[in-house]
């Protein structure tokens, strides 16, 4: 084996270190990613979303014409490779067989932390028919919000907008987003405030927003897909809001289903579930059933210690305290902030240090 496939295969070994990987997007933010991050003088700026374990490229290029959106990892003495070229060399060990067998060489997972300093446009994301009839993509976009802060901006509570209130119809809809009539596209869209902790389910379809001052990490399956309502004044260009398709075709896109508020919350709004405990040590599944054909997310609260034992490749987001990931690569500190992906092989454990370890596992879709 030449070096560098003896290093590529080492990494693989103990936990892989995700870095910070902004993205450049139609928005601004980012402030809130940068400081959960640890990163000094932490500032709003045009590159508001840490796409952390991706083997997805943005639909986007960068100012300087540059792709983007590939997570990178550092090989000791080598140089960098990315996320991708790890799962994509060993595909059995990064995702286990059984997933392997299911879905190929992908981990069928984008993880993001995101943060505005704006409130988002009203927009939607596909499902996978409609992503596979129009677009040419097994995966379409469902994706799910668990909040890490919330601060709001001028005054005005953190929120989220989701799915549509109960007068919108699919005519009174595209005459809207026609004459680009911000106010009434906002008014269409159920407003939920929200606070650290919450879990939202936003299911491929379903229109919604992100409000400024509110961070999350966000678990999606692995596309950049969207259809943007409100695309004035966020893109210079009316046709990006539609990917290339038609009106009428982008927005049947949308999900119309008259809905209340209280039961658009009971759909979106995700209840954890205690998995198993040892003293003050717990794990939570953190989604509801509808969510596991795309993906999984859980937390682990550990005062103590924790085996992973489950054989599942995942994405972790270290959101509290300190401690360390020990296993047969001997022992790896972690602290509030960090992020690291995990291969299915890798067996090991969480120790809490002077202060309790919370680390949020994001998964790919179940097999079942």
């Amino acid at each position: 084996m030449a070096k560098q496939d003896v290093t590529l295969h080492r990494i693989i070994e103990r936990p892989i270190p995700l870095a910070y990987n902004p993205v450049q997007r139609f928005y601004r933010g980012g402030k809130l990613v940068q400081r959960f991050r640890g990163l000094p003088e932490p500032r709003e700026t045009d590159r508001p979303e840490d796409w952390v374990g991706s083997c997805t490229l943005a639909s986007n290029r960068d100012a300087e014409g540059r792709e983007q959106g590939l997570s990178e990892v550092a090989l000791p003495g080598v140089g960098r490779t990315t996320l991708q070229q790890l799962v994509e060399s060993y595909p059995e060990e990064m995702l286990g067989a059984a997933f392997l067998a299911r879905w190929g060489a992908t981990t069928g997972l984008l993880v993001k932390l995101l943060s505005a300093d704006q409130r988002l446009p009203v927009h939607a994301h596909p499902s996978r028919s409609f992503a596979e009839q129009h677009l040419g993509s097994r995966f379409g976009k469902t994706e799910a919000w668990i909040v890490l802060e919330a601060e709001g901006k001028g005054g005005e509570p953190p929120y989220v907008g989701l799915g549509f209130c109960q007068h919108v119809t699919p005519r009174w809809f595209r005459e809207t987003v026609l004459r680009q009539d911000t106010e009434m596209l906002v008014d269409a869209i159920h407003r939920f405030e929200v606070k650290p902790g919450d879990v939202f389910l936003v299911s491929a379809g379903l229109p919604h927003f992100i409000g400024p001052g509110v961070l999350v990490a966000e678990t999606q399956e692995p596309t950049d897909f969207g259809v943007l309502a409100e695309w004035q004044p966020f893109l210079a260009r009316e046709e990006d809001a539609r990917m290339g398709l038609d009106w009428d075709t982008a927005l049947a896109m949308f999900d119309y289903t008259p809905r209340d508020w209280t039961i658009t919350a009971g759909k979106t709004r995700q209840q954890p579930r205690l998995l198993r405990e040892r003293g003050d040590t717990r794990e939570w599944r953190l989604l509801g059933p509808a969510a596991a054909p795309y993906f999984g997310a859980t937390r682990l609260d550990v005062a103590d210690e924790l085996a992973v034992e489950d054989g599942r490749f995942y994405v972790g987001i270290v959101t509290a305290g300190e401690g360390s990931i020990e296993g047969d690569f001997g022992q790896e500190p972690v602290k509030a902030g960090d992020t690291f992906a995990c291969a299915a092989a890798l067996g090991h454990r969480f120790r809490a240090g002077q202060a309790p370890l919370r680390v949020i596992r994001c998964l790919g879709p179940s097999l079942e």
